[in-house]
């Protein structure tokens, strides 16, 4: 019969269709394996990133948030201790007192008759404040005069300098913005309320930039201060100018701070503030561009020790009384200091086998940093730890959290200045009040500026 196909020949074409089949599979499960292989490579690069990720998130929050302390035995009770002797208001000086009342008895206050001599009596003090003092207003008057001899007006020689707005009420401005970290639309209303001026916004800027220029001979001294200190504290935090990220960045000497506002977290800014100056001890958070500033460095155990904590708890413990033990030592003469024993128990930390990501990364920070956070061991005052740097930075963050930073370069540029001077005089001054420091400053800048007219 035509077409009619034998049993065999039918089973030879299944055969070679299977084949083919098979083939097309084959082809297919090479093509799924490659996939999940890549699949596999792609799920263990996420893993790894969120691990990344989420150490880092750890650590963030550790910066922001302290751990709570209600489970922990050994945490310090509040307050004083049991029998210490409480605080009481010390007594006014004899200078400070500005009125003085008696009340005394002549007759009783019961029968109406005569009373006695005195036979003891209690004094008290009532301190108090001018809550809404007024503002004083001067007004001056300058005469001119025909000298025919000269043939020219002339005026006094003995004019002091005058401003529309007075040095007091700009010492103010300086408490209110750096001190109490007022936005500047609040320094107007407390002005207003308080004194009964008036003043705008774009005024108080004004007095702003006004001290900037008068600071400036004081913080080119602050700079040169900070290049020829012997230890340097040093650190930065992020800041705002008109919506965009800029850097803050501090360096604390022994007799000055110097605050800096740049676009940019490099190394530039560091050099050029610290110089070239070779026996120089600088004290870091171990962020690296402070590296390869001239100089031997210092870096802050606390730093290391909150990224153990995170990283590797199995460093932590180790590390925490290592620290314990370095504080101790430190306390001894320089020249009876063990700093190989710190060398042969960091050298150890390196040594132990762990195959967690964060601990090999303490490990390597270990092994790069060993004598930078050994270096205080051979200089007297070096504290193992960037603290200082940190107390100086830390009420420029929140005014940054208050105000929102800066609004104009000139801004940030007066920011700089005048906090780095106030900041300095307090230091200098610890048992002075504010304006017992700066007023006799500005007017002292103030004349010099005028006569240098």
């Amino acid at each position: 019969m035509r077409g009619h196909l034998t049993k065999e020949t039918r089973l030879s074409i299944s055969i070679i269709r299977l084949r083919k089949s098979v083939s097309k599979l084959r082809l297919r499960v090479k093509e799924l394996t490659l996939k999940l292989r890549e699949q596999d490579s792609y799920i263990a690069r996420l893993e790894a990133k969120l691990e990344d990720k989420e150490s880092q998130r750890k650590e963030l929050l550790s910066y922001l948030y302290k751990p709570a302390k209600k489970d922990n035995p050994d945490r310090k009770p509040r307050g004083k201790k049991p029998g210490s002797e409480g605080f009481h208001r010390p007594k006014p000086k004899p200078e400070e007192i500005t009125e003085k009342h008696t009340y005394s008895l002549t007759r009783c206050p019961s029968c109406r008759g005569p009373v006695g001599e005195v036979v003891d009596s209690v004094t008290k003090y009532e301190e108090d404040i001018v809550l809404v003092p007024r503002k004083t207003v001067k007004e001056i008057t300058i005469t001119r005069h025909w000298c025919p001899q000269c043939e020219s007006y002339m005026r006094s020689p003995n004019v002091p300098p005058i401003s529309r707005i007075g040095l007091k009420t700009l010492g103010y401005i300086l408490y209110a913005r750096y001190r109490l970290r007022l936005p500047l639309g609040k320094i107007r209303d407390s002005l207003s309320d308080l004194h009964g001026l008036n003043i705008s916004e774009g005024e108080i800027v004004s007095k702003l930039k006004e001290a900037e220029t008068m600071f400036g001979k004081d913080y080119e001294a602050i700079k040169t201060l900070i290049r020829s200190a012997k230890v340097v504290h040093a650190d930065e935090t992020g800041w705002r100018m008109d919506g965009y990220g800029w850097w803050l960045w501090a360096f604390v000497g022994e007799k000055g701070i110097q605050y800096i506002l740049e676009d940019t977290r490099g190394k530039g800014v560091a050099e050029e503030a610290l110089g070239d100056k070779k026996d120089r001890v600088l004290v870091s958070d171990g962020y690296g561009v402070y590296r390869n500033i001239p100089g031997y460095k210092q870096q802050c155990w606390v730093h290391l020790l909150r990224s153990a904590r995170i990283h590797a708890p199995v460093l932590y413990d180790v590390l925490a009384i290592l620290y314990h033990r370095l504080l101790i030592e430190l306390e001894r003469p320089l020249k009876d200091r063990d700093k190989e024993y710190f060398k042969r128990k960091l050298n150890r930390l390196t040594e132990i086998k762990e195959q967690e990501r964060g601990c090999l990364k303490v490990q390597t920070r270990i092994k790069r940093d060993r004598d930078a956070l050994l270096t205080c061991l051979d200089y007297e005052g070096v504290l193992p730890e960037n603290n200082t740097a940190e107390r100086a930075i830390r009420p420029q963050v929140v005014m940054r959290k208050i105000f929102g930073g800066s609004h104009s370069i000139d801004g940030a540029r007066a920011h700089a200045v005048n906090t780095s001077v106030i900041e300095t005089m307090r230091m200098r001054n610890p048992d002075k009040g504010f304006f017992e420091v700066m007023l006799p400053l500005l007017e002292k800048r103030r004349e010099e500026m005028h006569e240098n007219r």
